[in-house]
């Protein structure tokens, strides 16, 4: 007869979660229902008239998993403003990278594509333009590194655009803060004021004002005399 090891029979079946998902697995439905009910709750209702209950809520997740991922409020609306900072990166890098096109052209569709994206879903331009914006210190910091950081892409091509001839030699740096300010403005002001424009007419007019600091720079010469030669410039 065989012998029954004695520890295999008192063997317990390793235990699943709800509906046969792992802990992990669950851990990882909830953060993804917060971050899409922040999301919502955020770009529909502001960030300050927005509790952690009604995220909790919106979500279907009790507060007690809620503090499991997340510090507090604040914490969630990091994790919000990231990932989109995250989908409107792709976007903006799949544009660029779209080597068919003329390369001045393809920063331009790439400024139309960015702004589809935060105005197709508004909520989404509204996290990252409005709500996002003096929340903290800490969120601040997080807005200025996402401004240096799509910055940064910009004055790359800036300077490809410059060895291709396209633009003179200089350092894009500032140009490019700019243009990400500008851009950020454009996106509020459609948001909270009635422009009358659609959001494919307010694409056009980042990309008009694209293609002016092009020209512009087409005829910037670094000189000495500084306003002088500005002025000198603008009465041709």
């Amino acid at each position: 007869m065989k012998e029954t090891d004695p520890k295999s029979s008192t063997r317990k079946p390793r235990r699943r979660g709800y509906r046969g998902l792992s802990a992990e697995q669950l851990r990882t439905q909830r953060y993804q229902r917060l971050i899409a009910a922040g999301t919502d709750l955020f770009g529909e209702r502001g960030y300050a008239a927005t509790p952690i209950e009604a995220v909790c809520s919106h979500a279907k997740v009790s507060t007690r998993h809620f503090y499991e991922q997340f510090e507090g409020r604040e914490s969630i609306l990091h994790a919000v403003h990231a990932e989109l900072v995250q989908r409107m990166d792709q976007i903006v890098r799949a544009s660029l990278t779209e080597t068919r096109t003329p390369l001045t052209q393809r920063v331009a569709d790439t400024i139309e594509a960015a702004v589809y994206f935060l105005l197709d879903d508004p909520r989404r331009g509204r996290i990252l333009c409005i709500e996002a914006v003096g929340v903290s210190e800490v969120m601040e910091k997080k807005r200025r590194e996402t401004t240096h950081q799509l910055a940064e892409i910009i004055r790359r091509y800036a300077e490809l655009m410059a060895d291709n001839g396209v633009l003179p030699t200089r350092d894009y740096h500032l140009p490019s803060v700019a243009l990400v300010g500008m851009f950020n403005e454009l996106i509020a002001e459609w948001l909270t004021e009635d422009t009358g424009l659609t959001a494919t007419e307010m694409a056009r007019e980042a990309k008009i004002m694209f293609r002016a600091m092009i020209f512009g720079a087409q005829h910037y010469e670094a000189t000495e005399s500084g306003d002088d030669a500005f002025d000198a410039a603008a009465s041709e």
